[in-house]
């Protein structure tokens, strides 16, 4: 609607008062940051005239050119003006996106990160910081698993499947005699070996080129502080304990303290990986006593204390660990006169005046570091090509059944330690039971990331059994991705029958009343008693109550969804390794279970492969297909790296700093005012934006909210970061930090947008199906004057609404009195 772009100053609330005209050469700005449904864009990014004032093709910022017909400038010279930011694009991307299909376990390993419950501060106890550090070295545990497993994978494959199982010295022949014959030709095994471990190898290069940063991906920002100003803003925050408010932190979307050196540990892993197997199977082979046997023991010793220090490599190490220097020092003049450690070098704040900080930690020395990753590969591989040694080529590839066990029990211990410490991480106030899974989503989010990789080891695993074996059985698998294949249905069968249980049980719990605004407008229908209803009342009846308990239940079934899957992996994974019945006999009718689940589990993965393979078809191919696929990455890429660097990049560390630098800008001249309208994902972005922002900044903000998935999504799944504290002291009657007005609304019928939950900031709008006034209260009926039933709006529709503007005319009443109250003190001087 046209008249959305309007602000009608002077024209009369709905309480009856005239809103005054801004006054004292105050001018406002309407900031509208638009949602990504199709809808918001279509209405908002179009106005009669725009121009664009910043930015690029992605993202940018446009400013109305033709004077707004709806504004009375007034004597005093005050004034409004409209932009918009237009930040949806960011989510789209091109064909290539479709990629990351096949690294989703990557993407949910990032998300458990920020899933932690609380975010320890600096007053918190020792025993609360300590769970936090447990939980962050279990997701950063569980993330290094699956790059392992993915390098080890295609080991496995090429390794073990191929060069070792297809040779032809094997004495019982399981493959084709094409690949037979292209390894005859190869002087040993060890060549084969060799030649093979250049795929694992070649794929930690191809992730590393997946792992570009975000700034590569999207322009970067110009910084609105500096690494050290950050970091110094936090240390001064972490005195009062409010550096447990972690998006308040200064820089927070331009500095991640969460990933320093991350990409390096995952390539140094796959490397290590690749080693390994080298090592490994050599050593299996040589005579105890041997000079090979000695050599071999030493390098695998070396690969195992590497494969340490990468495991326990967290960001306070690599921040902390090093040599100090007093900053006037002799040493320290050295350092600064060598230009490498003149980079790498920082300056901090020593017991006894200004110090200089020379980091010793690998990560800090990537070059270096891979450098002697690459020099233990070499070893490997001269050590695997050793002269003289007695190949014996037989079963499986010595090696691959032990790291495949291990890495499982790793991934077992993970999940352990993150339910251990988000046990022991408490929520603020009592907001655990508000919490997804009262705390538990990461444990749950991260089984499925690991066994969804484990579904992707097992499709590629069988595939190229069947494609090595011809007319033969084919080589083997391991024994933990066997397991993985088997319990595919089990777990299927589990889960659906636990959600239609759900679903079943959820639709017998009452929907809460509704709350009507006093002050909110209804629709002019009437109902007619219940004994009256058709048919297509009934049907539209259901309709609409079916949206209501999708309000209030949706989020809350996924959640739990989640979890019973999750619970349902581990009990078959337990079953099948301790259920001496589960494991397959020589006959009898446990052979025949054994093997049905064995043979289900191949149709199963076919599917799923084909599944993926039409979905990454559809995404390269179909434009309109990938801007539907934004809404999942909106919420999927929405928070930076933090343990896994294959993870998608980040377009919040584009988006935020964009919007923090337009409203710094705006808000530099003390005259000027700022109304923020966001819709759905918007909402959350100018949030963001604004905590990023000084008080006497706030403080002249008005900020209008639809549908906004703050607190019904956001502050459940990641309490830790978006918690109530940060949300309760945007509160416009707050002491401080307090934005100058803010009104949230939301409907019944929304699955996503709800309270926020300040009082005199939620306003619940009835939804266009909904009639509140009467005698049934819950659907509006047809009538001679609506003889179509009114659409149901849900999360849709929000800023084309004709109530959106006595929302906004509210909004801009409150804060220009806010600001007239405001003007009495001298404001502070706004920051340059």
């Amino acid at each position: 609607m046209e008249d959305v772009a309007k602000i009608e100053v002077g024209r009369k609330t709905p309480d009856g008062a005239r809103i005054p005209r801004p006054a004292g050469g105050v001018e406002v700005v309407e900031l509208l940051v638009p949602g990504l449904g199709p809808v918001d864009r279509d209405k908002v990014l179009n106005p009669r005239g725009r121009g664009r004032e910043t930015g690029d093709d992605k993202a940018g910022f446009y400013r109305s050119t033709d004077p707004d017909p709806g504004v009375v400038p007034g004597p005093e010279g005050g004034r409004l003006v409209r932009e918009v930011y237009d930040w949806t694009r960011l989510t789209i991307g091109g064909a290539s996106r479709a990629l990351w299909l096949f690294l989703m376990p990557f993407l949910l390993i990032n998300l458990v990160a920020w899933m932690q419950p609380r975010w320890p501060s600096g007053v918190d106890g020792r025993g609360i910081r300590l769970a936090g550090a447990v939980y962050e070295f279990a997701a950063r545990l569980l993330a290094l698993s699956l790059t392992v497993l993915v390098v080890g994978t295609f080991g496995q494959v090429a390794m073990d499947q191929f060069a070792w199982q297809c040779h032809p010295a094997v004495q019982e022949r399981v493959c084709g005699d094409q690949a037979g014959e292209a390894l005859a030709g190869l002087p040993g095994p060890q060549w084969g070996l060799a030649l093979a471990a250049l795929v694992p190898a070649a794929v930690v290069f191809v992730l590393l080129r997946v792992a570009r940063d975000a700034k590569q991906e999207y322009l970067p920002v110009l910084p609105t502080v500096s690494a050290d100003e950050a970091e110094a803003a936090r240390r001064r925050r972490a005195a009062d304990g409010s550096d447990g408010l972690p998006l308040e932190l200064a820089g927070f979307w331009e500095h991640n303290r969460r990933d320093p050196g991350i990409a390096a540990q995952h390539v140094w892993a796959g490397l290590l990986t690749t080693a390994a197997l080298l090592t490994w199977t050599p050593l299996h082979q040589d005579p105890a006593g041997s000079t090979a046997k000695t050599v071999g023991i030493a390098l695998f010793t070396v690969i195992s204390a590497m494969a340490l220090v990468v495991v326990v490599s967290v960001p306070a190490l690599h921040r902390k660990c090093g040599v100090r220097f007093a900053e006037r020092s002799w040493p320290a003049r050295q350092v600064a006169g060598i230009p490498y450690l003149r980079n790498k070098s920082a300056r901090i704040d020593g017991g006894s005046g200004p110090a200089v900080l020379l980091p010793l930690w690998p990560t800090r020395h990537p070059l270096l570091a891979g450098v002697c990753c690459g020099v233990v590969n070499a070893a490997a591989l001269v050590y695997c090509l050793w002269p003289d040694r007695q190949w014996r080529v037989e079963g499986q590839l010595p090696g691959i059944q032990v790291q495949s066990t291990a890495l499982l029990l790793a991934q077992g211990v993970g999940v352990a330690l993150l339910l251990l410490a988000a046990l022991f991480l408490p929520g603020r106030k009592g907001t655990r039971r508000r919490m997804a899974l009262f705390g538990h989503a990461g444990a749950a989010v991260a089984v499925l990331a690991c066994f969804l990789g484990w579904l992707y080891t097992v499709a590629l695993a069988q595939w190229t059994s069947s494609w090595l074996a011809e007319d033969r059985s084919g080589p083997v698998v391991t024994e933990p991705v066997h397991r993985m294949g088997m319990i595919l249905l089990p777990v299927l069968v589990t889960v659906t029958l636990g959600g239609v249980l759900m679903w079943a049980v959820v639709r017998l719990l009452p929907l809460p009343a509704p709350e009507a605004d006093p002050d909110g407008p209804h629709p002019a229908r009437q109902n007619r008693p219940e004994s009256e209803l058709t048919k297509d009342d009934q049907r539209h009846l259901s309709l609409l109550t079916a949206a209501r308990r999708r309000h209030g239940f949706l989020l809350r079934e996924l959640n739990w969804m989640t979890g019973l899957t999750a619970l349902a992996i581990v009990v078959w994974i337990v079953l099948f390794d301790q259920v001496k019945g589960l494991r397959k006999p020589e006959e009898g009718a446990r052979s025949l279970l054994y093997d049905l689940l064995g043979t289900a589990s191949v149709p199963l993965l076919a599917a799923l492969a084909a599944l993926m393979l039409f979905a990454f078809r559809t995404l390269a191919l179909r434009p309109e297909m990938r801007q539907n696929a934004g809404l999942a990455w909106a919420f999927g890429a929405f928070w930076p790296r933090a343990v896994h660097p294959f993870a998608p990049p980040s377009w919040t560390t584009r988006a935020v700093p964009e919007l923090v630098r337009r409203l710094q800008f705006l808000l530099r001249d003390g005259r000027r005012l700022v109304l923020i309208r966001g819709s759905s994902m918007g909402s959350v972005l100018a949030l963001a934006a604004i905590w990023q922002l000084e008080a006497h900044e706030r403080e002249r903000i008005g900020l209008l909210t639809s549908g906004c998935p703050v607190g019904m999504y956001f502050s459940r799944q990641y309490p830790g970061f978006v918690c109530d504290d940060s949300i309760s002291r945007l509160a416009p009657c707050g002491a401080r930090e307090r934005l100058g007005a803010w009104i949230n609304v939301w409907r019944d019928t929304d699955p996503l947008g709800g309270r926020v939950g300040i009082d005199g900031v939620d306003r619940q709008w009835p939804d266009d199906a909904e009639d509140w006034r009467g005698a049934q209260g819950v659907m509006a009926l047809r009538s001679e004057r609506h003889p179509v039933f009114p659409p149901i709006n849900g999360h849709r529709n929000y800023t084309t609404d004709d109530r959106m503007i006595a929302e906004r005319d509210r909004l801009l009443e409150r804060l220009l009195r806010a600001r007239a109250a405001g003007d009495e003190k001298s404001p502070p001087t706004a920051r340059a």
